[in-house]
């Protein structure tokens, strides 16, 4: 995230101040991101197969076409996961995309970067 930023070696009241104000905001706006990303849905196509997951990468439907059964199993497999793996791209986009919009609105003053964002979210899980 960026925008307002602040000075290590000389944070004042103000700076404290500020930042409380935007975590809350944040804050607020995040409430309701559960039933945003259930409307999520990622969608990916490869040799006949279609796949659909969720915001969280989860399987919900895969289809299959002709192309697809007439590609032998290896074929077939690889089909499944090039369709499901576009899928997962997809549902991330869009729900970077969503949650940068709903971030945006609440707290105007700054702009998020989703990968930088991800980044630091992984780096907190990691420890």
């Amino acid at each position: 995230m960026s925008g307002y930023r602040i000075d290590p070696g000389n944070i004042r009241p103000e700076d404290v101040e500020r930042a409380t104000e935007q975590a809350f905001q944040a804050e607020a706006a995040l409430a309701d991101v559960d039933r945003l990303l259930a409307e999520v849905a990622g969608t990916g196509q490869a040799k006949g197969v279609g796949a659909v997951v969720d915001a969280e990468g989860r399987v919900r439907e895969i289809t299959l076409g002709p192309q697809a059964l007439r590609e032998g199993l290896d074929g077939l497999r690889e089909a499944v996961l090039a369709a499901v793996g576009a899928a997962q791209d997809h549902a991330r986009v869009q729900a970077d995309e969503l949650l940068r919009e709903h971030l945006q609105q609440a707290v105007p003053e700054i702009s998020i970067d989703m990968g930088e964002l991800r980044r630091q979210i992984g780096g907190l899980l990691e420890k």
